[in-house]
């Protein structure tokens, strides 16, 4: 049996545990060419009879299954409560073969109250006569969201966010880039997300990062937990206490990223060099002045530089370069006016950018990092830097490799976009 959870819409799980709702899945014997029918009585009949063989004169190719499948339907309903409406789950055989096709079916409350008196009359073994059934009681088919791996493909298929399916992300900042780099990564199959931001939630952050009016006065990584519990219902959420997760969380983690553009903590991760971890380390930041530039700093799970020194020769090499000159703010101590002071009294200066150019900017490096995640292990550490489009003019994407000894490089290493 199924148990269905909901109180508009029944999620299908197999449960042996908690009060749900009790659902048959009963599988059929053949196909149905002529359709299951919009009544109790004819669909009764066509689980009889699915090809018409009788009404040429012929003895149907089908043994009977109406017995059996009112057998499922009494047992099924008298375990529900009185009052309840009673559905069913049919697998049906696909012509062309491979694995069934489900059709999920409900019966009124008035009808399963009427199978649930019959089976405490009669007991669930009862042999019903399909023709001594109301012909007007109506079977409603009910929309069905099939997921099952065997039958569905992945509209992200062969996309570089394919390489967080089944993985264990670490976010920590959940902030302008880690609120929206979240969701991406939960959408794209991640097993597990570990949300890490103590900050609280204020209106004017609503206007770039991924939070509504309803998460106001929360903190980052709790209103954040639930959004992204909201979107998948397999996917496990834990929420770190403090600035970081503590040292055992972090070396079961398969990619840990820090959005949080913090001096201690990249201090801390800097102290994770030469400790045995398969996490692959992430930071991700934006330009101050219009929040449409990003850089991801990755550095592989066998990589000796640390990450703050890995940012800071690629700060080196990028600065002395003139045709990346774009990027070159990146590095450079901010302009006065670049930063914003977003309320008066604010003490803490932030950056200017929208949720448009934020959320782009997340999912650019989350498609960077994706790709690397995919290569694991064989992948290389370096410093992925991406312009949108309406950034000024320069290379819309380059990689800058943090160790030159790699000559194993991935096809987009060192290139210029």
């Amino acid at each position: 049996q199924l148990i269905a959870r909901s109180t508009h819409r029944y999620d299908l799980t197999y449960s042996t545990e908690g009060d749900g709702h009790r659902t048959p899945v009963f599988t059929l014997a053949s196909d149905m060419p002529f359709g299951a029918a919009s009544t109790l009585a004819l669909f009764l009949t066509l689980l009889d009879d699915p090809y018409l063989d009788q009404a040429g004169g012929q003895p149907s190719r089908v043994a009977a299954q109406s017995p059996a499948f009112i057998t499922s339907l009494l047992a099924s309903a008298l375990r529900n409560p009185d009052g309840e409406e009673q559905y069913f789950v049919l697998a049906v055989p696909h012509p062309a073969g491979g694995p069934h096709h489900l059709l999920g079916g409900r019966l009124h409350a008035t009808t399963a109250d009427a199978l649930r008196r019959v089976a405490k009359k009669h007991g669930t073994a009862i042999n019903l006569d399909p023709a001594s059934i109301n012909a007007e009681i109506p079977i409603e088919w009910c929309n069905m969201s099939d997921e099952r791996q065997e039958v569905t493909t992945r509209r992200d298929e062969r996309r570089p966010v394919n390489g967080y399916q089944g993985k264990m992300v670490h976010i920590w900042g959940c902030g302008g880039l880690g609120s929206w780099a979240a969701e991406f990564i939960a959408r794209a199959g991640a097993a597990g997300i570990t949300v890490c931001d103590p900050g609280v939630i204020t209106g004017g952050l609503l206007v770039r990062q991924n939070y509504t009016e309803a998460d106001i006065g929360q903190t980052k990584a709790d209103a954040l937990a639930t959004r992204l519990r909201s979107l998948r219902d397999d996917l496990t959420i834990t929420i770190a206490e403090g600035s970081v997760p503590d040292l055992a969380d972090l070396l079961a983690a398969d990619l840990i990223i820090d959005a949080t553009v913090s001096h201690s903590v990249t201090t801390y991760l800097d102290t994770l060099v030469g400790v045995e971890r398969k996490a692959l380390i992430a930071q991700i930041a934006t330009d101050a002045s219009s929040g449409t530039l990003g850089i991801a700093n990755v550095s592989a799970p066998d990589s000796t530089l640390t990450p703050s020194g890995m940012d800071a020769r690629a700060g080196r090499t990028v600065l002395t370069d003139g045709e990346l000159e774009l990027y070159h703010p990146l590095w450079q101590e901010v302009a006065d006016g670049d930063e914003l002071i977003p309320t008066r009294g604010c003490s803490v200066p932030t950056f200017h950018g929208s949720a448009a150019d934020l959320a782009a900017v997340a999912a650019t490096l989350v498609n960077m990092i994706g790709r690397q995640l995919q290569q694991l292990p064989y992948t290389i550490s370096g410093t992925h830097l991406i312009a949108l489009p309406h950034a000024p003019s320069g290379p819309r994407h380059h990689f800058v490799l943090a160790e030159a000894e790699d000559a194993s490089l991935p096809p987009s290493a060192g290139d210029t976009e």
